[in-house]
């Protein structure tokens, strides 16, 4: 663990393009389609419970419509991985604008009991090859975790919201529409 810095070099492995599913903030969907002129529904999907094991039942970005629950993601192909996933590149095709979650990934924070920061590790489960030969400093990790931190209040919020006014038809996408909404849509 390092309070200043923690040891890790990526690979290129492509571990987190390919196996770990992104779940971006409304935060992060807005600056994806400012940067890549796409619609939210060109890159984000929702997914249900038996697609993905590793988000709580009790997490607060559940949507829950017609009685079953959503969480936003990034598409991903099958056996291709993310939508964004530049094989040719191996890398990402909108790295500078990449879910801040991406770009926290593969560090997980480490807090005292009281919530006080005291550093980064490289998460135990990560399956790339973990490599300790570089060094990253842990100040703009923090600044990025506490950014975060603030979006997915936000998006907690808003789901709150979202699963408050949920009428009997409501799909997991009419959820973008709390933070999105094109020029079309503007002039009806």
């Amino acid at each position: 663990m390092g309070t200043k810095t923690v040891r890790f070099k990526c690979h290129r492995s492509l571990h987190c393009c390919i196996d770990v599913i992104a779940l971006p903030t409304p935060w992060d969907a807005i600056c994806i389609i400012k940067a890549t002129g796409l619609k939210p529904l060109e890159f984000l999907e929702f997914i249900t419970p038996d697609q993905i094991s590793e988000v709580e039942e009790d997490d607060p970005t559940w949507l829950r419509c017609n009685g079953q629950r959503y969480v936003m993601a990034l598409q991903r192909k099958p056996e291709y991985g993310c939508c964004f996933l530049d094989r040719d590149a191996r890398g990402c095709a909108i790295y500078e604008d990449r879910p801040i979650l991406c770009r926290l990934f593969p560090f997980k924070l480490q807090e005292t009991r009281d919530g006080q920061f005291r550093g980064f590790t490289v998460h135990k489960d990560v399956c790339c090859p973990v490599n300790q030969n570089g060094v990253f400093d842990t100040a703009p990790l923090h600044a990025l975790y506490l950014e975060d931190t603030k979006h997915h209040d936000d998006y907690a919020t808003m789901v709150k919201v979202f699963n408050r006014r949920a009428e009997p038809n409501t799909r997991p996408e009419d959820f973008i529409r709390m933070f999105y909404m094109d020029e079309a849509e503007m002039e009806r």
